[in-house]
């Protein structure tokens, strides 16, 4: 199976998990909260954020396994490969006890940093620690699964990201209609990874039997060596944590559970969309790496302007539906009650644009050799943001919060951003702004005035009716943006489909 086609089956897959995640998530929502109580999930939420926390002390070696077991395939060197999944699971080993150690301090903790009474901390502390147990086991298996990944199975892997949301979801069902509440969420939370990474263990075993035999004592080069790479991906991903995994405690401590939830239910729709809008350009980051290994310096600016486009195309589409359709959406879906308000709302779109703008950065700029740079630069923001996020809550509650994801990423991202790029590519901040920045900008203003406007409809004749325009609105986005599509690297059957609604020229036979 060539490259290309495992690239395609890899997004296939990731669009098939984000469209399952979404919807279910939608349906879920209102079902488990009426089950488990609104304050109790609003615990759930920011507690288990402090899991995720403990989850980041592994330095990025899960992350860099497969790179390492893909450089070594490509190679057709079994023996490092065996050293690497060695080296890989016994740092998974050692590092997961960690992990699980630091997870129950912090639990523990957890009551004298949020505002939470005994009975609330009671209600989720053996749900969470069931959850820390099921992470434990799994730590290990992990390796196998990362393993997979770096030998390209992509259709196993593909399907198991699937069997796993489907199982949560029968988990979490089955459960809650038995009556047991927030231990239902914690199940559906961490058994089914755990389910996942042992049948990925025995997918290994199966696949490639060699890799279990012959094992020795992991040599001192082979751990520093997995350690050392992993280390930029985890300060990026600890940055990226801070960023957006903080949000929920710092609500819980200045406004309490409730406010918790009403957060978590504003910014759903905004943060599944935005990953989506993500993955079709961190896609192509593979291709960016070759064409950088061929010595193509001015194909490489090219892309690199053109991923940022694409990005900010995906962002701006994003924010739209946020102004026009989110006030709406929440309102039907939950409940008005449980939506934060326009000020929130508008601030939700505005750290939609702002986080993708510094993705568009970051993500080449990293591909392109400085790993470590944006990994400290990401780190950087995820500290200013936490200050911020403090800051901000206590002297405008909740909607402070969410104001402090547009400012930690202008203030801080942005330039570090450009900065990279400028060091990895060549491009200075002008080629950005006049290739990219600048056209989005003028044509994204009037639109978001136009979802705004529609947003207003919501009050005034229906909470359908701004659902009913949205196609509409999705037209008239396509439509206006067209000059900004030109020069972006799309698979050939887009490019014709753009070229057949004249959006993009079409490309001549043998062009």
């Amino acid at each position: 199976m060539s490259r290309t086609r495992r690239a395609a089956i890899n997004v296939v897959f990731g669009y098939a998990g984000f469209v399952m995640s979404l919807l279910t998530g939608i349906a879920l929502v209102p079902f488990t909260l009426a089950r488990v109580g609104t304050e109790t999930y609003g615990v759930w939420l920011g507690f288990g954020e402090l899991l995720g926390y403990s989850a980041m002390l592994d330095i990025g070696i899960l992350g860099i396994l497969p790179w390492l077991v893909a450089e070594a395939d490509g190679a057709s060197d079994r023996g490092e490969i065996r050293r690497v999944f060695v080296g890989g699971l016994t740092l998974s080993v050692i590092t997961g006890v960690v992990v699980c150690a630091v997870a129950l301090g912090l639990l523990l903790a957890a009551p004298y940093v949020a505002r939470v009474s005994d009975a609330q901390r009671a209600a989720v502390f053996g749900p969470l620690v069931m959850a820390v147990a099921c992470t434990f086991v799994a730590y290990p298996l992990r390796a196998c699964h990362a393993v997979l990944v770096g030998l390209q199975d992509v259709v196993f892997v593909g399907w198991a990201a699937l069997a796993q949301q489907a199982l949560a979801i029968a988990v979490l069902v089955t459960l809650l209609l038995r009556g047991q509440g927030i231990w239902a969420v914690a199940a559906s939370t961490s058994v089914p990874a755990l389910v996942v990474a042992a049948v990925s263990a025995a997918r290994l075993r199966r696949r490639a039997p060699d890799l279990f035999r012959g094992w020795a004592r992991p040599a001192k080069a082979t751990l520093v060596r997995i350690t050392g790479q992993g280390f930029g991906g985890w300060t990026a991903g600890l940055g990226w944590r801070m960023v957006s995994a903080t949000d929920n405690l710092v609500i819980l401590s200045v406004a309490g559970p409730a406010m918790a939830v009403v957060y978590a239910m504003t910014v759903k729709l905004a943060e599944a969309l935005t990953q989506m809008s993500w993955h079709l350009v961190d896609s192509g980051m593979v291709g960016l790496a070759q064409l950088r290994g061929e010595g193509r310096v001015q194909r490489v600016r090219e892309i690199v302007v053109a991923m940022l486009r694409l990005t900010l195309l995906g962002a701006g589409a994003v924010a739209c539906v946020v102004v026009a359709l989110n006030p709406s959406f929440v309102s039907l879906w939950v409940g008005t009650a449980k939506f934060g308000g326009v000020a929130m709302n508008a601030w939700v779109a505005a750290e939609v644009v702002a986080l993708s703008l510094t993705h568009g950065l970051f993500a080449p700029a990293a591909t392109l050799g400085q790993r470590v740079q944006t990994g400290w630069a990401v780190v950087a923001q995820g500290v200013f943001h936490v200050g911020a996020a403090v800051l901000l809550g206590h002297w405008f509650g909740a909607t402070g919060v969410v104001a402090a994801g547009f400012v930690s990423s202008m203030l801080v991202a942005y330039p570090a951003g450009v900065r990279l790029v400028s060091r990895a590519s060549g491009l200075a901040h002008g080629d950005l702004l006049r290739g990219a920045v600048l056209p989005w900008a003028a044509r994204i203003a009037p639109l978001l005035v136009l979802a705004a406007a529609v947003a207003l409809l919501r009050e005034r004749v229906s909470p359908w009716a701004p659902l009913a325009l949205a196609p509409f609105l999705g037209l008239t986005y396509l439509w206006t943006m067209r000059p900004l599509y030109r020069g972006i690297p799309l698979p050939g059957r887009i490019q014709g489909a753009l070229a057949r609604l004249r959006l993009v020229p079409a490309v001549e036979p043998g062009g």
